[in-house]
């Protein structure tokens, strides 16, 4: 493990609003993700937690909480084209509290690839797991509703109508690809492509319309892509 790299990585965290108090833990991600035997085991034990207790927040049942174990420890731990997820974390908080977050969202994911989960639940999930995005959440509330509010207003109609069927009523992509006449990939694609404009489109205007450092701007592209699916879906069904 080259400690050049570690300081190098440090100094890309720093730009992204890292902490000095978190040094130690970033140092723990950084050993981990070069698969450093102690370090992977410290992780391990880590996940392990933090994936039991999202899963359980979602669906109790042991082979749920089995599958979003083993799906956090790929995700953290197994590289993918060179690119270890564990090294994403940045040092702004706890690494603890950075694991839990990526369980809630993998035991999320996992749970609507079998079905619907309601933008209530999910919004609540998210933010009691992190601080960051509720304090964001509540600092920027009005400028972030009227940035989604205007963007789904300049939607293209079947984009905005692909999302109402998808995040407001349900419908399968399946589905929407009878009712398209298309297979359901290209209806997934289709689904997936407008919820992606709109994120951009949000983003963009809440940093035209905010004065931020580059950190915080980070931050509030993170705000937006945590809190979309909820927001989509209550905006449209109003």
């Amino acid at each position: 493990m080259s400690d050049a790299g570690f300081d190098a990585h440090v100094d890309r965290c720093r730009a992204s609003g890292a902490r000095d108090e978190h040094r130690d833990e970033l140092h723990l991600a950084w050993r981990g993700g070069c698969g450093e035997p102690d370090a992977v085991r410290e992780l391990d034990t880590m996940i392990t937690s933090e994936a039991e207790a999202a899963a359980r927040r979602v669906d109790r049942s042991p082979a749920f909480v089995d599958e979003v174990r083993q799906a956090l420890r790929v995700r953290l731990l197994v590289g993918d084209e060179g690119r270890v997820r564990i090294h994403d974390y940045v040092g702004r908080g706890p690494l603890r509290g950075w694991i839990g977050v990526a369980a809630l969202r993998v035991a999320l994911n996992l749970k609507r690839a079998t079905g619907p989960v309601s933008a209530e639940i999910l919004t609540e999930l998210v933010d009691d797991a992190d601080p960051e995005m509720k304090h964001l959440k509540t600092l920027y509330r009005a400028e972030f509703k009227d940035a989604l509010t205007a963007t789904l207003r300049a939607l293209p109609e079947r984009q905005r109508a692909l999302l109402r069927l998808s995040y407001v009523d349900g419908v399968s992509m399946v589905q929407l690809g009878r009712l398209y006449d298309v297979h359901e990939t290209t209806a997934a694609r289709w689904v997936k492509a407008a919820a992606a404009a709109v994120a951009e489109d949000a983003r963009r205007r809440l940093t035209e319309r905010l004065s931020l450092s580059p950190s915080s701007l980070d931050s509030v592209a993170r705000m937006v892509l945590s809190n979309l699916d909820a927001s989509i879906s209550r905006l449209l069904r109003g």
